[in-house]
């Protein structure tokens, strides 16, 4: 059975975590191509939900990381649902893909930046499991940990009681360098993954629900953090980088020129 759950054949799933034709045509090709390029090691998919809502969070380091986080669970038996930059779908054929296959885009730093979290609690209604970065970019961080992270999914956690899954990833940089159009597989190279457990977060007596946002998610990134710690065999730092103070910020159209793309060393 979870081979025929993996993919996605018959009624092995429940109808939440159905992929749907497009993803489960695209997965023949990609799946065995993303084994060969990444050599996916995967840790903690116990921890995956089979049913019910889920906003599972991981760190972002490349243009990899949709293709492995998306590997990964659509391996693991989920339809990957991500929140993605609102450019992706105005890309001639991408953007119906995307649609088609219920991709969520987010429209950053314009009146409709609320339409994502609106779909997102939607997809959680109907017990959907959705990924997003809360760090909204590539981590700056000069030693490639996860960054402060905006409060997007801390939010919806609280508004929708749905639970937080932290997964870390490790080695997609690597294997697609920032600023590379494509993949650059070499031997020795992997992209690594561990799960965490799942959680539900509640607003405690006193708090202000913005309080109780900004305090979930510092714990959320720092369970991502100490995910990838593990991996990467290192002690993660005790304060995140925090993007906001940068002068280049990509993400709401702040470009510095000179500004040096940190590339992964291990």
């Amino acid at each position: 059975m979870s081979l025929l759950r993996s993919w996605d054949i018959g009624a092995a799933r429940v109808p939440a975590r159905r992929a749907g034709p497009i993803i489960g045509l695209a997965q023949l090709p990609l799946r065995p191509l993303l084994t060969l390029l990444s050599r996916p090691r995967w840790r903690g998919t116990e921890n995956l939900p089979q049913s019910g809502p889920v906003i599972a969070c991981g760190n972002h380091l490349s243009a990899f990381d949709p293709f492995g986080y998306g590997h990964l669970l659509q391996a693991g038996g989920i339809a990957p649902r991500f929140l993605a930059k609102d450019s992706l779908f105005r890309i001639p054929v991408l953007g119906r893909i995307l649609r088609a296959a219920r991709q969520i885009p987010v429209h950053r730093g314009t009146s409709r930046s609320r339409d994502a979290l609106a779909s997102a609690r939607e997809a959680l209604e109907r017990g959907e499991l959705i990924m997003l970065f809360p760090e909204g970019t590539y981590t700056r961080d000069r030693e490639l940990w996860p960054m402060q992270a905006r409060l997007g999914a801390a939010r919806l956690a609280l508004e929708t009681g749905a639970p937080l899954l932290p997964i870390a990833a490790w080695g997609g940089r690597a294997l697609w360098p920032v600023g590379s159009p494509l993949p650059r597989p070499r031997p020795g190279r992997r992209v690594q993954m561990l799960v965490g457990a799942p959680y539900t977060v509640s607003v405690q007596e006193g708090e202000t629900v913005h309080q109780a946002a900004v305090r979930v998610t510092e714990d959320l990134m720092g369970r991502i953090a100490a995910l990838l710690g593990e991996l990467r065999g290192q002690q993660p730092p005790t304060t995140l980088h925090d993007g906001r103070r940068d002068a280049h910020r990509p993400e709401v159209g702040r470009p510095q020129p000179g500004y040096i793309a940190w590339k992964q060393t291990s």
